[in-house]
C-alpha cells in the first residue's frame, strides 16, 4: 500500500500487481522471449511473430500454441482493464500501448461502452500470411478493435492490419478504418513517434558530454567512427552489421586502421544477453584477430543494460579498449559518441520507428554526418529519411558498399542529406505525437457516437428574451467564426481556385459593422488560397482575422491602427512529397 501511494503521489501512476509466475508466462513466454544458455529452449510468441519470425514450436520444449500461456496473457490484460475501469471518469481518454495489452481495448469497451479509447502499436504489424499463424489471431484482433482509434507507426503496418482483419475476421476494411458488424466503426491511421528534443538538448549541455567529446576526438584522431546502438535481439540485425563491417575491411583495404565500429549492445534481460552475445562475440573476436594491431581495434562492443543506460549510471573506468571488447557505457558517453560519429548505422531485420536515429541526427547539428539505415525499419518509409544510405542487412556486400559511400561522402552532400532528415525529426516530436494521438482519438470517438442528423434538436427561434441573446449582450468578449464557403457565400468546389470569386458587398458591409464592436473577435475560415478573393477581403476588412487554405495560412485580427499580414503555418514542414503526388495525379 505504501509503494502504491508513492506511485500515485510522485508519478501520478497506478501500479497493477502481477505475480511472478503469472508475469513469466505473460511476458517472458507469450509476449516477448525467454531462454537461458544452459537450457535447450527459447519460448516466444508475439514479439517474433510481429517481426516476421514465426516461432518454430516443435523445436521447443513447450507447445507455444496451447492455451496456457495465452490464458495468462488474457488474465494480465484483464487486470489492466479492471484497473482502468475502476479509476475511469467521464471525459477521460484511455490510451493503450503496444502488443502486451492487445486485449485491453475490447475488455474496457465491454465494461464502459461509451469510453474514449485509443490503441497504439509501437512495433511492426506483419502481413496477414504471418499473423494468421497465431492460434489466438481472432481474439487478438477483436481485442484491438474495441478501440475508437488504432494507430500504427507506418502506412505499411496499417495496410497489413486492414488486410489481416478483412482476411481473418471477414470485416469490411475501408481506407479510413474497419466497419464492424454492429455498425460501430474503428478508425485506423498512422502516427509516427518522435523524441523529446528539448529534453535531449538539455542533456547534451551536460559538461561531462563535452569532456567525453574532447577525449574521443583526441583518442581517435584521424580515425572514422561508425556508431550503432541496438538491443541484443536477433531482429535488430547486430550480427549482420558486424559481418558487413568485416566485408568492408575485406573489400576496402584502405579502411583498415582508419575505421572503428562502436557497437552499443543494449540488453533488457540477462537471458537475452547470454543468447545473443555468443554469436556476436565470436564474430567480433574473429574480426579483431584478423585486423587489429597494437594501436588499432576495429570493433569495440560497449555493453550496457537498459536500466543502466536509462539512468546514466557511471561507466567502468580503467578499461583497456585494446584488451577488452566489453565495456560499460552511460548516457553522457553515448551522446558524446553520437556527436563525434562519422556515421550512425541501424541494420534491423524488422523494426518500427528507430528513434535512436533521431537522437543521432539531433546530436549532429554541427557536423551533419550521414545515416546508414535498414530498409526494413519503419523510419525509412518516411520521405525525410529517404536521404539516408539505405541498406538491405541481408546483403553484406551492399551494406559494406553503403558504409564506404557514407564514410567518403562530401561535406556538402552530407549536409544536404542531414537537412532533409532533420526536418522530419523537428516536426515529428514526441509532443507532436501525443497531441495528434489524443486529438485523433477524441475526433474518432465523437464521430462514432454522434447522433443521426434527424435526431438532433433544432435551435428554437431567437427572440430578445432568448438565453443565448442575453448571454451575447452581457458578454465582454465574443469569438465569432464564419465559414466563407457555403455559409456566407454559396460555394462550388470546382471554383476553389477561381480568381474571379468574390464575397458580395452586402456580406462585407455586415462583417465590417460587426468588427467595429471591440467586443467581437471575428475570424473567417476558408479553403481558398490567399491570392485573389481573400486578399480583397483582407483589404476590405482590416480588423477581421482570416484563416486560408484550411489552416495553412492565417492573418491575425489587427488592433485599431495596426495591420497584419498572412503568415504560413506550414513553412517549416517538409514538402518534397508533393511533386511525386502531383505527377501521379496528372498521369
Amino acid at each position: 500500500m505504501e509503494l502504491e501511494m508513492k506511485y500515485q503521489t510522485q508519478y501520478e501512476s497506478l501500479p497493477v500487481w502481477i505475480k511472478d509466475d503469472e508475469f513469466t508466462e505473460f511476458y517472458d513466454i507469450y509476449c516477448h522471449q525467454f531462454g537461458q544458455a544452459n537450457q535447450d529452449f527459447i519460448c516466444k510468441v508475439l514479439w517474433p511473430t510481429l517481426h516476421y519470425a514465426v516461432p518454430d514450436a516443435p523445436k521447443t520444449r513447450l507447445n507455444l500454441y496451447d492455451s496456457k500461456s495465452f490464458e495468462r496473457y488474457k488474465a494480465v490484460n484483464l487486470k489492466f482493464a479492471e484497473a482502468i475501469v475502476s479509476n475511469h471518469q467521464d471525459g477521460d481518454i484511455i490510451m493503450v500501448n503496444d502488443y502486451h495489452l492487445m486485449l485491453v481495448p475490447q475488455m474496457v469497451r465491454e465494461r464502459i461502452p461509451n469510453a474514449t479509447i485509443g490503441f497504439f502499436l509501437h512495433v511492426t504489424f506483419p502481413s496477414s500470411e504471418i499473423f494468421r499463424c497465431l492460434a489466438a489471431r481472432q481474439k487478438l484482433l477483436r481485442g484491438m478493435l474495441g478501440a475508437d482509434l488504432i494507430a500504427f507507426q507506418t502506412y505499411n503496418h496499417m495496410r497489413h492490419f486492414r488486410q489481416t482483419v478483412h482476411r481473418i475476421l471477414s470485416l469490411e476494411a475501408l481506407p479510413k478504418g474497419i466497419q464492424l458488424e454492429n455498425t460501430f466503426f474503428v478508425d485506423v491511421t498512422t502516427l509516427p513517434m518522435g523524441i523529446d528534443l528539448a529534453s535531449l538538448d538539455q542533456k547534451r549541455k551536460d559538461p561531462e558530454v563535452e569532456e567525453w567529446v574532447t577525449n574521443l576526438q583526441q583518442r581517435y584522431a584521424g580515425v572514422k567512427l561508425i556508431v550503432g546502438r541496438d538491443k541484443l535481439d536477433e531482429v535488430q540485425g547486430v550480427r549482420q552489421k558486424v559481418l558487413a563491417f568485416e566485408t568492408l575491411l575485406d573489400r576496402h583495404p584502405e579502411f583498415r586502421g582508419k575505421v572503428v565500429l562502436f557497437q552499443i549492445a543494449l540488453s533488457t534481460t540477462s537471458e537475452n544477453e547470454n543468447m545473443a552475445s555468443d554469436a556476436l562475440s565470436t564474430a567480433i573476436s574473429r574480426i579483431n584477430a584478423r585486423f587489429s594491431n597494437l594501436s588499432y581495434t576495429p570493433v569495440v562492443l560497449l555493453h550496457t543494460s537498459e536500466v543502466l543506460f536509462r539512468e546514466c549510471a557511471s561507466a567502468r573506468s580503467g578499461t583497456d579498449q585494446g584488451q577488452n571488447d566489453f565495456m560499460q557505457l552511460n548516457f553522457n558517453q553515448y551522446l558524446a559518441l553520437l556527436t563525434v560519429a562519422d556515421a550512425f548505422m541501424v541494420t534491423s531485420l524488422r523494426e518500427g520507428m528507430a528513434l535512436r536515429t533521431h537522437e543521432f541526427i539531433q546530436c549532429q547539428e554541427q557536423r551533419k554526418r550521414p545515416l546508414i539505415l535498414s530498409e526494413f525499419t519503419g523510419s525509412y518509409s518516411f520521405i525525410g529519411f529517404r536521404s539516408c544510405f539505405v541498406v538491405n542487412p541481408y546483403d553484406a556486400r551492399q551494406t559494406a558498399d553503403a558504409m564506404a559511400a557514407a564514410l567518403t561522402i562530401s561535406d556538402d552532400e552530407a549536409a544536404s542529406r542531414w537537412n532533409e532528415m532533420h526536418k522530419h525529426v523537428v516536426s515529428q516530436t514526441a509532443q507532436a505525437f501525443v497531441t495528434s494521438f489524443l486529438t485523433r482519438t477524441l475526433r474518432a470517438h465523437a464521430e462514432h457516437t454522434q447522433r443521426p442528423f434527424d435526431t438532433i434538436p433544432t435551435l428554437p427561434p431567437l427572440t430578445d428574451e432568448s438565453e443565448v441573446i442575453q448571454e451575447l449582450r452581457n458578454s465582454k468578449k465574443r469569438l465569432i467564426l464564419f465559414g466563407i464557403e457555403n455559409t456566407l457565400v454559396q460555394h462550388d468546389p470546382k471554383t476553389t481556385r477561381d480568381l474571379s470569386f468574390a464575397v458580395p458587398q452586402e456580406v462585407l458591409d455586415l462583417l465590417q459593422r460587426l468588427s467595429e464592436d471591440e467586443r467581437n473577435v471575428i475570424y473567417l475560415l476558408s479553403s481558398r488560397p490567399v491570392a485573389g478573393a481573400l486578399e480583397k477581403v483582407a483589404d476590405a476588412l482590416p480588423y477581421v482575422g482570416i484563416i486560408a487554405e484550411d489552416g495553412c495560412y492565417i492573418k491575425a485580427k489587427a488592433n485599431k491602427g495596426e495591420t497584419t499580414e498572412f503568415v504560413s503555418l506550414v513553412g517549416n514542414m517538409s514538402m518534397p512529397w508533393k511533386e511525386p503526388c502531383i505527377e501521379i495525379l496528372n498521369y
